[in-house]
């Protein structure tokens, strides 16, 4: 069994080892926080520039090989590129760029994403090391009680009024670089005299989303295509020669197109092998001697995605006797939806879907999940109890959970548990062999 494999299955293994009190179902993936999951990877990063964090590091196995004499560590993550995505797009490809570093002693393994597996709860733990639990910012959609509002928290406004305009919480008084309770990796490198360096798309640099995630970064500059970020990439590692330093990555374009098309379409291989290519051929390979010098390259995803085709679509408006017995309509995931049930009607609620909605959907008693840690150990923030609703309502198979008027669009998701959603690569290398 190669490590890749152990890996995989040891991290399949967790679900009845560590959540079995749950009973999820056979084909869920769950988080393992222990040391195989993407939360780790900061924590791993910030121990080997010389400090700690209460989460664990990672396996040893995944990154000891490359731990000695680093001086300076390169994180790039590409949104929604699930493992099997991944080792697709390497096996219909030998020119694929990143065989490049495999064949070179890197090592490609896989790793879990956290619980939802969506960006703004996984993105978030990349950013600061910190469980979903212990940051609080657990979905796409959130009820905050501070502005009694369900709120899109991707564009920071009301989900109500959401297409008149971003940030309208951020009008009302919210704060982006308060929201979170927690340090951000960066502002934990700084204490360790670590600058680090962001690299996001343009539209996003000035986002509140970003404002909330990247706080602390030394310098935080945009792009606009993958191939000028992996050139601005190689030329910022030569213009800042302060060591220790650490750079990070991100590339979106992944996560579109599966939403625009679906998981398994061959764009989405097409635009990693455009990404690969552009990595061996703008970064890897033009990259100086000095720059590679005891640098450490790690590449994962937040999480992946699955194919949700539009007819596989439960529209809460066609369940009125469910509906009626929420206070408001779910927050969290179209496939990880947050429930917040009526007084008395949470036995109601579950009835329903264990007698209706059984085969699409797996129904949780939030704060059970909460206290099995699904969402990760660690202290929790303030708010994240309020944060998940009386039940979790997570998707078994393709289904969403469908609440607004306008139909559906997008032809691939993430939030739940299946494996395509949850387990991320995890490539490691040194850039000086």
């Amino acid at each position: 069994m190669s490590l890749a494999e152990n890996i995989e299955a040891q991290i399949r293994a967790e679900r009845e080892a560590r959540f079995g009190g749950l009973n999820l179902p056979a084909e869920f993936v769950v988080p393992n926080y222990g040391g195989r999951s993407i939360v780790n990877v900061p924590a791993s990063v910030v121990r080997l520039f010389g400090g700690s964090l209460s989460t664990a590091p990672l396996d040893p196995a995944l990154i000891e090989h490359f731990s000695s004499d680093v001086r300076r560590i390169v994180l790039v993550v590409i949104d929604a590129l699930g493992y099997q995505r991944c080792l697709d797009a390497l096996n219909a490809n030998p020119d694929n760029g990143f065989h490049a570093l495999l064949r070179n002693g890197g090592q490609l393994t896989p790793l879990t994403s956290v619980f939802p597996s969506t960006t703004t709860a996984a993105l978030t733990a990349l950013w600061s090391g910190y469980t979903p639990a212990e940051h609080g910012f657990m979905g796409f959609q959130l009820f905050l009680r501070d502005y009694d509002v369900r709120a899109n928290m991707i564009g920071f406004s009301p989900v109500a009024t959401q297409t008149l305009g971003k940030d309208q919480l951020i009008a009302a008084g919210l704060e982006p670089e308060t929201f979170l309770v927690v340090p951000s990796l960066p502002q934990t490198l700084s204490r360790l005299n670590v600058p680090v360096y962001g690299l996001i798309e343009q539209p996003f640099v000035k986002s509140a989303l970003s404002r909330v995630q990247i706080r602390g970064v030394k310098e935080l500059r945009g792009f606009v295509t993958s191939s000028d970020m992996w050139i601005a990439l190689r030329a910022w590692m030569l213009e800042a020669p302060a060591e220790p330093a650490m750079f990070v990555a991100y590339w979106s374009a992944v996560d579109s197109i599966a939403h625009a098309y679906g998981a398994s379409s061959e764009a989405v291989l097409a635009e990693v092998n455009n990404l690969a290519y552009s990595f061996e051929r703008e970064f890897l390979s033009l990259l100086s001697p000095a720059a590679r010098r005891g640098t450490l390259f790690l590449l994962t995803a937040d999480h992946g995605q699955v194919d949700t085709p539009l007819s596989r679509t439960v529209r809460l408006r066609d369940h009125p006797e469910l509906r009626n017995r929420l206070v408001m309509g779910p927050t969290g995931e179209a496939r990880a939806a947050y429930l917040y049930c009526r007084n008395g009607e949470v036995e109601a609620v579950r009835r329903y879907f264990e007698t209706r909605l059984d085969d699409k959907f797996f129904l949780m008693d939030s704060q059970a999940a909460l206290s099995a840690g699904l969402f990760g150990p660690g202290r929790l923030a303030p708010e994240t109890q309020y944060r998940i609703g009386d039940l979790v309502a997570v998707s078994r198979g393709p289904d969403i959970l469908w609440d607004r008027i306008d139909p559906p669009t997008e032809r691939g998701r993430h939030g739940s548990l299946l494996a395509d959603e949850m387990l991320v690569p995890f490539i490691a290398a040194r850039l000086d062999t």
